[in-house]
């Protein structure tokens, strides 16, 4: 089936296939790292067969938390590549008008919808609390102020993952002053930007503040804006290439996935600091090997760039604001029933279910909000549209 009538729309036509695949697996992770944890939780009969005993597949889906990281890479290669271009001089000016004003109306209406549809369902329909119970982390988040007010022990109280796009909004605030120090100010970009990505790396290891903030991931950031610098300046590394040429570009990618995935320290606590920093300076280099294999080489490229898994990335925000909600709110049902007396046929079937609505009901978000709020002539369009049964009620003689 060609999804391809689902595309995101771009005002400026311009899509870079590669990075929708790139967010079909972010996103693809985080779905299942939710799912994962929420079945392991709530699956408490007496089975045949011992839960403890699939712990290993648990600690493989616990991985599945670095999809956000992913998403904050993608988003600063995004921001970043068209200011990258106009300080190379190959790219026109970016206007922070405009920057600013696709940042509002691209994302708020499905932000705060998403917002009114979750405490909506959970004091109408559901009737499982009031609205005193979410207030007033509700106001918070409404202004992403949520990881402001309270510690990094108690997520945003309506939707929970929202205290990642609270992160990106500090980014996206910031960005046009950073890329215009980046590659105005800076001579030597990338080794300053590869400085600075292992420097935020290091320091938090070591000082890290009771709540969430951009200054915790801003060295995935700076990485996201190394990667579309040499994007834009079509930057081979021969090393990498050396490594493609001898394994295949393919086999090279799946590798560097997986130590990616098995480096990350998120659920490891109790590690020497410097074990930490190994760690995640190796994970930051698997990083980059996976972003310059996908979007500058072959082999997997043809993978990420598959129209059907490019148009499923392009549906992230819309999957990322409702998936968890989803899991919770339906899956607080199904696993109310003992199904096949087995954990792991409960497991896969219920995680199966649950896939598919989330799948179900993200498409219809997507088609019918954030779809046409990626045309950023949405709000004029709509003026129009709520003008137009006035005018034509507007007697024909009448003075203009």
């Amino acid at each position: 089936m060609n999804l391809s009538f689902l595309r995101r729309i771009t005002n400026s036509g311009n899509v870079i296939t590669e990075i929708d695949g790139l967010r079909f697996l972010a996103i693809a992770m985080v779905v299942f790292f939710h799912l994962d944890g929420f079945l392991f939780s709530e699956l408490r009969f007496d089975y045949k067969d011992d839960k403890e005993s699939y712990d290993w597949l648990h600690d493989i889906f616990l991985r599945g938390y670095f999809g956000v990281e992913i998403f904050f890479v993608i988003s600063a290669f995004i921001l970043a590549l068209p200011f990258a271009k106009y300080y190379l001089g190959e790219g026109k000016k970016v206007s922070i008008g405009s920057y600013f004003y696709r940042r509002l109306t691209r994302l708020e209406p499905p932000y705060i919808i998403s917002l009114l549809l979750i405490v909506w369902f959970q004091v109408s329909i559901f009737e499982k609390k009031n609205f005193e119970d979410f207030s007033p982390s509700f106001f918070y988040s409404l202004f992403y102020g949520h990881n402001f007010f309270y510690n990094r022990d108690i997520q945003p109280l309506v939707n929970n993952v929202t205290w990642s796009l609270e992160i990106e909004i500090q980014f996206y605030i910031l960005a046009p002053i950073l890329f215009y120090i980046f590659f105005k100010k800076f001579t030597n970009r990338k080794v300053m930007l590869i400085l600075i990505t292992l420097f935020f790396s290091i320091l938090t290891k070591f000082i890290k503040p009771d709540f969430f903030s951009l200054y915790e991931y801003f060295h995935f950031f700076s990485l996201g804006i190394l990667v579309a610098l040499c994007y834009a300046e079509k930057l081979k590394i021969s090393f990498i290439d050396e490594w493609n040429a001898h394994w295949r570009p393919d086999l090279v990618t799946l590798v560097a996935f997986l130590l990616m995935m098995f480096t990350d320290i998120t659920y490891l606590n109790d590690i020497h600091p410097f074990t930490k920093i190994l760690l995640s300076t190796a994970q930051l280099f698997f990083l980059f090997v996976l972003f310059y294999n996908v979007l500058m080489q072959e082999g997997y490229k043809i993978v990420f760039s598959n129209i059907n898994i490019s148009v499923m990335g392009g549906m992230c925000y819309s999957i990322y604001l409702l998936h968890n909600q989803i899991t919770m709110g339906l899956g607080s049902e199904l696993t109310r029933r003992n199904y096949f007396n087995y954990f792991i046929l409960d497991y896969f079937w219920l995680g199966l279910l649950l896939f598919i609505y989330i799948l179900m009901i993200s498409f219809i978000f997507y088609l019918v909000l954030e779809r046409p709020c990626m045309d950023k002539n949405w709000p004029v369009k709509l003026w129009k549209f709520i003008q137009t049964p006035f005018l034509r009620l507007k007697p024909s003689g009448s003075p203009e």
